[in-house]
């Protein structure tokens, strides 16, 4: 994955380079993945590159969770509600300030229970854990890369409050003021619209407050034509003025200027930021000094969430990452309407601005610290080492950090075992440091993830009682996506000690829908599916996954006979739209595609139930099996999820308790070219075909066994040789 710190960018400024990137990515990738995960590699590149996706956390793009608890590697697609390497770092902060909330009081909004799923991206995170209402309209200016003008909408509208509360305001000069200022457009490229009516309105004022607040106006109109030496004089001006509004405001602007003009050619042609050495350091003493001083004498006033904000761009903007780490654990103990940002929010604008360049030697605090150490503790996706990646946080240099974690001892304790388990692979170790506490009432996130990793030890260690633990904490898994995570490894253990049956008993504890049906299409075997596929009191999605599963793994792993009985279980009218090829998501699966009556006609070929019904009396017979063939072609099932095992170590990985081996295309074919009782037009037929698994790209479309360039160009010569009549091998023209 590529990991690039590049804050600034936006999608429009995405330049040639990116596609040299894909392009070199696809070649890297063509002939050693299977087409969907070069489509995810792509993607990847793509997201890491068009949005800014700093080198701590992961770029938010769609691909397929490892369903495991055991993440050490960041993939962006293994996000789970235990504090772990492998978050992605926005969602390891996020939980760790979910619990000061907990335990200072203060509530962080209104979450619903999450959904049932033990795997997440930050965007489903962040809705669940912050739910908002969706709006169209940002005006927010204390964060991003966005225009100074996005203020111009909610400042003309403190300014019209703020004149209709001035009692030595004339009527008529109000009137004056409050049209020229709703004339005024900024366009923060070039001068403002209604520049020339803010000028004249100046002359027009009388009174003194008038005249006030005409001269803000001024320095409003300067400050959105960049024109800063203008503004900060018009809005020092107002320092002594008696209008509390101008006062507060004009003191809060000049800070604001000097940010503002600090940015000037702050950034490079694709919105990312320069060097801060780039950067006048006069300029951002200015900007400090001002922004402070408004902070200092306005603690609770109208723009001190505002101004926090912009001191932070301040320090960014100049590099400062202490200071900035700072200002960023300050937060941490303010309640979200104090600072503006809801706990999601604050990730967010840390993880775009600060963890891509913190150092643990750039602060003390230990919420900051244990984000940086989970990171530290990250191993390649895999197991497999990379060229160049970082080593491991050593053990000793975490304990080093020991007193600055003096208020969080539990949190301590918890990272030393994360580096026994991850690092270490010492999971005797985490029984040690992290007791046995799984029966609570509830669990916050920090203890959630204590236990979690307690449990993964004892799995690691084959313990006796590892399954009975998981019972313990389940019923306190009542946070959003905990109970999901529990069932994960309930499962993992039932079906790593030969007890699948118990996820589908009466009673089960496991009801993610998603870890049910995922040991359905891997591992079970033909009694419990179709026990599955018949169960009135079983979800109807799972039932419909059951019997795919049942009907296409009876077909194409030559159980024949069983395949024409489950037939019967495929109900009347049921979709045959092709909506199977990512059958978990897929929201009805067609099984009625292996009742369809219409045979294939590339090869003269029957329905599905009398090619079944031939093959049940023959297995060998090559006319039926090359339409069973056809079938699977046709219908799109190269490749097919069911031919394929997830990895071992993840949920569904141990082998398959469907016998027969998966089917493949080329392997049928290579089986009937050999078969000397095959007939020529079946041999000439199986030649075509083979030949055809590789056409156009030069890829295996057909799965099985990789066949060398040599070996397609003897099945083309062949084909033209010995069935030189043949319709095949008068279509034939080229081999890949």
């Amino acid at each position: 994955m590529i990991l690039n710190h590049i804050a600034g960018w936006s999608a429009t400024n995405v330049s040639t380079g990116l596609w040299v990137l894909v392009h070199k990515a696809a070649a890297i990738a063509i002939g050693k993945v299977a087409m969907h995960r070069i489509f995810a590699l792509l993607l990847a590149v793509v997201m890491a590159l068009a949005w800014h996706s700093p080198a701590r956390a992961s770029g938010d793009f769609e691909c397929s969770p490892g369903m495991k608890l055991n993440h050490s590697a960041m993939t962006g697609c293994d996000n789970m509600v235990i504090l772990q390497p492998g978050n992605d770092t926005r969602v390891n902060l996020t939980l760790l300030l979910l619990d000061r909330d907990a335990r200072t009081g203060r509530k962080p909004g209104d979450r619903q229970p999450g959904p049932p799923a033990a795997f997440f991206d930050w965007g489903i995170f962040k809705d669940t854990m912050f739910p908002r209402p969706k709006s169209d309209s940002d005006d927010s200016y204390a964060d991003g890369e966005g225009s100074r003008c996005r203020s111009n909408a909610t400042g003309a509208e403190a300014f019209e409050a703020a004149v209709n509360a001035a009692a030595k305001v004339p009527g008529g000069e109000r009137a004056d003021l409050i049209a020229a200022r709703k004339g005024l457009q900024p366009s923060c490229t070039g001068a403002s619209g209604g520049a020339a009516a803010v000028a004249d309105m100046v002359g027009r004022m009388k009174s003194p407050a008038g005249k006030a607040f005409a001269h803000y106006l001024q320095g409003a109109r300067a400050f959105y034509d960049g024109d800063y030496d203008s503004a900060a004089t018009e809005f020092s001006a107002l320092r002594t003025t008696d209008q509390p509004w101008l006062r507060e405001t004009a003191r809060y602007m000049l800070g604001r200027v000097e940010v503002n003009r600090a940015q000037v050619d702050a950034f490079d042609e694709y919105g990312a930021r320069k060097e801060p050495s780039t950067i006048d350091a006069r300029i951002i003493a200015r900007a400090e000094a001002g922004l402070r001083d408004y902070i200092r004498d306005y603690p609770k006033g109208l723009y001190t969430i505002s101004a926090r904000g912009l001191l932070r761009r301040v320090y960014w903007l100049s590099g400062n990452t202490s200071k900035l780490a700072a200002e960023y654990a300050a937060l941490f103990a303010l309640p979200p309407a104090e600072r503006g940002l809801d706990d999601g929010a604050l990730a967010d604008e840390m993880d775009n601005k600060l963890l891509a360049d913190l150092k643990t030697s750039d602060t003390h605090d230990p919420i900051l610290l244990a984000v940086l150490d989970l990171s530290r503790m990250r191993g390649p996706e895999d197991g497999n080492s990379e060229a160049g990646s970082a080593a491991p946080i050593p053990i000793a240099e975490l304990e080093a950090q020991r007193p600055n974690f003096a208020s969080e001892p539990a949190l301590f304790e918890y990272l030393l075992a994360a580096h026994a388990y991850y690092v270490a692979k010492q999971p005797g170790a985490v029984m040690r440091l992290v007791p046995d506490a799984a029966r609570q009432a509830s669990f916050n996130h920090l203890q959630f993830s204590r236990q979690m990793l307690r449990g993964m030890a004892l799995e690691a260690v084959k313990d006796r009682n590892a399954r009975g633990f998981w019972l313990e904490v389940l019923p306190g898994a009542k946070q959003p996506f905990q109970q999901s995570a529990v069932e994960l490894a309930l499962a993992m253990h039932d079906e790593r000690t030969g007890a699948l049956d118990r996820v589908f008993e009466p009673g089960s504890s496991v009801h993610d829908p998603l870890i049910r049906e995922t040991l359905l299409v891997n591992v079970a075997g033909p009694a419990l599916l179709r026990r599955q596929a018949k169960d009135a009191g079983a979800p109807r999605h799972e039932r419909e996954v059951a019997l795919f599963t049942l009907l296409y793994k009876d077909v194409s792993r030559g159980a024949y006979r069983d395949f024409l009985a489950d037939q019967a279980l495929v109900p009347a009218g049921a979709p045959t739209d092709g909506n199977y090829l990512d059958l978990l998501a897929a929201e009805h699966p067609s099984v009625g595609v292996f009742r369809q009556a219409s045979g294939t006609p590339d090869y003269g070929c029957p329905s599905l139930k009398d090619i079944a019904s031939q093959l049940a009396g023959d297995p060998r017979a090559s006319k039926a099996r090359l339409c069973l063939a056809e079938f699977i072609r046709v219908k799109g099932f190269d490749d097919f999820m069911l031919d394929h095992q997830p990895p071992k170590d993840q949920l569904g990985g141990t082998a398959s308790q469907f016998p027969g081996p998966a089917f493949s295309r080329l392997e049928l074919y290579k089986a009937i070219i050999a078969d000397s009782a095959a007939p020529a037009a079946d041999k000439a037929y199986a030649l075509y075909r083979a030949v055809n698994c590789y056409g156009p790209s030069g890829n295996n479309s057909c799965g099985g066994i990789e066949v060398p360039t040599a070996q397609r160009k003897a099945w083309f010569l062949r084909l033209k040789k010995d069935y030189p009549a043949s319709h095949w091998a008068q279509d034939q023209r080229y081999y890949w």
